[in-house]
């Protein structure tokens, strides 16, 4: 028998936002029914194209149709929060694109209003919902090669010419949260408490080395965050490079390495101080296939067949870490979370 179908109004017409509908039409049970962005021509475009019935440019438009069961929220970070809050005051689930608020005081307040409606919220750190990712995490889990002890990042991308762009919203704080740190080093940080739980302690540095330009946010961030396990992240983001690349290694108490290898796949290497050199895990296009996966979860949650294996209060985690770097930064010392 065929899951029931989930209405879905996509809000947001951009890069991502045709991603979400790209994934969505790939799974049987979405039935996406509006696409909302204020550049009307951009909305009808994408509804052209994934045949969606219906377009609007602001939101109550969308909120006016009773038969909107999800709304996915993926808008500059500055709408998150008051986009949200409408649509699960108006008792609609929400997907809501990463992070989930421009600060820690919007997102308690969106946590807030979540609790109370009958809707769920869920943000999509869909990284989580990669097999490679997953099988990191259920590998330190066990213990198979070890406990893990120190992880880390590298997240470098080529972003500097829309930070030095004084039209291009990238990295203005005022609409996005932050620069590179924020942007691009929150869904790290997710995947960090995914793989060791709560953050201790954060450290961090925040610099604009590259892009001259006092209306943007930071273009190169180091972060250092002790976990409450004992284990210790070191993370350095910048958007200088040439080019994207990633980096996630762990260190264990085997003398283990296991290593994220990103590109168009993802693979998990293991190396090991006897010589051993092994891939675990490889997952082809792995972007694409972890966004499908985290929305179909979220129609699943929605629908009230699944629980949300990202819940508010994972989401308000890695703000709380967030918050914490460029509380450091900002202050010269290291942070302690309770």
């Amino acid at each position: 028998m065929a899951a029931e179908k989930v209405r879905v109004a996509v809000v947001g017409a951009g890069a991502f936002g045709q991603a979400h509908l790209r994934a969505y039409a790939q799974l049987d049970r979405a039935d996406v029914v509006w696409v909302c962005d204020p550049d009307v021509d951009a909305a009808r475009r994408a509804a052209t194209e994934f045949g969606v019935p219906n377009v609007a440019t602001d939101l109550e438009a969308v909120l006016a149709d009773d038969g909107v069961h999800v709304v996915d929220l993926v808008t500059p970070v500055a709408l998150h929060a008051p986009q949200a809050t409408a649509a699960l005051e108006a008792g609609r689930s929400v997907v809501c694109e990463k992070p989930m608020a421009l600060d820690l005081p919007e997102a308690l307040a969106l946590a807030e209003v979540a609790a109370s409606s009958p809707g769920e919220l869920l943000v999509k750190y869909h990284q989580r919902f990669d097999p490679v990712h997953e099988r990191m995490r259920d590998l330190l889990a066990e213990g198979t090669h070890g406990t893990g002890l120190v992880a880390h990042i590298e997240i470098l991308g080529d972003h500097l010419a829309a930070l030095r762009s004084r039209e291009h919203w990238r990295g203005d704080p005022r609409l996005t949260g932050g620069g590179c740190l924020f942007e691009s080093g929150s869904h790290l940080i997710d995947l960090a408490h995914f793989w060791f739980g709560p953050a201790a302690r954060v450290t961090a540095t925040t610099h604009q080395l590259a892009a001259a330009n006092p209306d943007k946010g930071e273009d190169t961030a180091t972060l250092v965050v002790q976990f409450a396990s004992g284990a210790v992240m070191t993370l350095v983001g910048f958007w200088g490079a040439p080019g994207w690349d990633w980096r996630k290694e762990v260190f264990t108490s085997h003398q283990a390495r296991l290593s994220v290898e990103t590109g168009a796949s993802n693979a998990l290497r293991l190396r090991g101080r006897d010589g051993t050199d092994q891939v675990l895990a490889v997952e082809e296009d792995w972007f694409a296939r972890s966004v499908r996966r985290s929305l179909a979860h979220a129609l699943d949650c929605a629908a009230g067949d699944a629980a949300p294996q990202v819940t508010v209060d994972d989401a308000l985690a890695s703000m709380r870490t967030l918050d914490a770097a460029y509380r450091s930064a900002r202050e010269g010392r290291t942070v302690e979370l309770a």
